[in-house]
């Protein structure tokens, strides 16, 4: 889904006028009657659903109390998930965590100065920093596998050691990169190439509502949710785990951030069905759930 789809759905559902979306939408006469034909069943659908949406959040913490709760899947014989998703592709080895640079900034000084920061200098990231930043938010310290379980330890806390997340990134800068997106695998500490491009900076910029600081970020972090892993374990109660853990992803990322003279802004605002299909999830068993964009801080200098 482009951004002009998703534009014209959002005013649609919401009746607003033929004028008001052509506008807001940036949309041509032509595109507007290529939706209003095409995608006249996905506004029903949607506006149906809407009614749903008023309660939802106090639905929502209601109903994954351990009073609503139903018995998880790994208590019923359920074979357990994976640990961990890699996509198919050679891996680019990244410096080994046991050779980087350890940074001497203090963790006392890495939170006082921690702030969002939207922007960066030209500055590139080297491959040893790209590795310290996915040491601190992702990398796997200790992998477990047998029958039962599968689980992944890694640098940050995660309800039960589930880890539900897989890590992307939109490469701009980073020393010995081409430009694209590239999935990290946690376990072999190496890169993907899953989509090679300088336009996917802009593609990503769009699908965060023309967040520029995203398009001249260094590196943007995108965080794909895969739900079933921490819902075996937990049930339904595992959905509220898996912002929680988000969280935590998050704070590491922007000390670590700091450590490094650099800073991050982590990003919520996105459209879901946009992110989604860059990174070719389905919305429901995967999803984009946090993204992050970080560089190297500007010169203060004068």
């Amino acid at each position: 889904m482009d951004t002009k789809e998703f534009f014209y759905l959002y005013f649609k559902v919401r009746d607003e006028s033929k004028e008001t979306i052509l506008k807001e939408g940036n949309l041509t006469e032509e595109e507007y009657a290529k939706f209003e034909q095409e995608l006249a069943e996905e506004v029903k659908l949607i506006k149906s659903e809407r009614s749903n949406v008023p309660e939802i959040g106090v639905d929502f913490a209601r109903f994954t109390r351990y009073l609503y709760e139903p018995a998880p899947d790994s208590t019923k014989g359920v074979y357990r998930p994976d640990a961990v998703y890699p996509i198919n592709g050679e891996i680019i080895p990244l410096p080994a965590v046991g050779v980087i640079e350890r940074p001497e900034i203090s963790l006392y000084q890495s939170i006082e100065q921690r702030r969002s920061l939207r922007k960066y200098s030209e500055e590139y990231l080297t491959q040893g920093e790209l590795s310290f930043m996915l040491w601190a938010t992702q990398w796997v310290r200790d992998f477990r596998s047998n029958e039962k379980v599968e689980v992944a330890f890694r640098n940050v806390p995660s309800a039960g050691a589930r880890h539900p997340f897989e890590t992307y990134l939109l490469i701009n800068r980073v020393k010995g990169f081409k430009q694209g997106i590239y999935y990290y695998h946690p376990i072999k500490h190496g890169l993907i190439l899953f989509k090679e491009g300088e336009e996917w900076a802009e593609t990503v910029c769009k699908a965060t509502f023309d967040q520029e600081m995203v398009a001249k970020s260094a590196v943007t972090f995108i965080w794909a949710a895969i739900p079933i892993r921490t819902v075996w374990r937990y049930s339904q109660r595992g959905y509220r785990y898996l912002y929680i853990d988000a969280g935590h992803v998050g704070q590491n990322l922007h000390l670590a951030a700091e450590a490094i003279n650099a800073g991050a802004c982590m990003i919520g605002a996105y459209y879901d069905e946009g992110m989604d299909e860059i990174l070719e999830l389905d919305g429901k068993d995967a999803f984009v759930i946090y993204m992050a964009s970080m560089g190297k801080k500007e010169s203060t200098a004068k």
